[in-house]
């Protein structure tokens, strides 16, 4: 296992940090609504897959457009979650990378949201994406996030100026505190796993007091691999706000959306 999917796992089944996906059905950002409402607009009524599916929070905006939803995560934690948000609905515990439950060309649009597909190493995101092309059918829509190589937010001096946000409440305020000493600890200890090279990056982001590392992407660099895996070339980015972008990514946006559609 690569040490940054050994860091997101440790992340990903820690109790304190699973509270912040106990509840809720909303899009987390103009950009994710955007590449949603592309993907329900392709495949409204069909087969949806929506990997890394967490607690559920994308469950309730796809599922009521499907004709047969199913949500998977590698995290078992994140499903027992989902299940208990979402009583009822299938979930399972599955790798992107290994989709061999499912046929070929079985689904009619796959999900990726929240970055999730940044949590595995360079070669563990190809294999997501030969697969999730391998089940989706011809025609068959991608929309996903991927964080922004470029972004302002990796370069050191940012990260080295991460605060805590203030609280009266004096209980908050000394768990915040206890957590930023925690992130300080994280960045001195995981940034040197960071891997920068032409064809990768591999990097330490704040979030989760500094609790994750991320393959990051371009808006190139991530046409030409959905290219060399069946997706047409005409990609689709957009920023955060719903913007459409290109290559490069301005600086200041921090992830952004992708719309894909495999080759007819």
């Amino acid at each position: 296992m690569h040490k940054m999917e050994e860091i997101n796992r440790r992340t990903w089944t820690s109790p304190i940090e699973r509270r912040q996906y106990r509840a809720g059905n909303f899009y987390l950002n103009e950009g994710e609504r955007t590449v949603m409402e592309l993907g329900l607009q392709q495949a409204r009524g069909g087969r949806f897959l929506d990997i890394g599916v967490g607690g559920g929070r994308t469950t309730g905006l796809l599922r009521s457009h499907a004709g047969e939803y199913y949500g998977i995560d590698y995290t078992p934690e994140m499903i027992d979650l989902a299940r208990q948000n979402h009583p009822g609905v299938r979930f399972d515990t599955m790798d992107a990378r290994d989709l061999s439950a499912f046929s070929d060309n079985y689904f009619d649009l796959a999900v990726f949201s929240f970055n999730g597909i940044d949590s595995v190493d360079a070669e563990g995101r190809l294999k997501v994406l030969a697969e999730v092309s391998r089940v989706l059918r011809p025609g068959g829509a991608f929309a996903f996030s991927t964080f922004n190589r470029d972004w302002h937010g990796f370069d050191d001096n940012h990260r080295a100026r991460a605060t805590v946000i203030w609280t009266a409440n004096p209980v908050k305020l000394g768990f915040r505190l206890l957590m930023h000493g925690v992130g300080m600890l994280r960045r001195r200890q995981y940034l040197r796993f960071e891997e920068r090279g032409n064809d990768k990056a591999i990097l330490l982001h704040p979030a989760h007091n500094f609790g994750i590392m991320v393959h990051t992407t371009t808006p190139g660099q991530m046409r030409a691999q959905l290219v060399a895996h069946g997706f047409d070339g005409e990609v689709r980015f957009f920023s955060m706000e719903g913007q459409p972008i290109d290559d490069p990514a301005p600086k200041h946006v921090e992830c952004f959306h992708v719309f894909a559609v495999k080759k007819a």
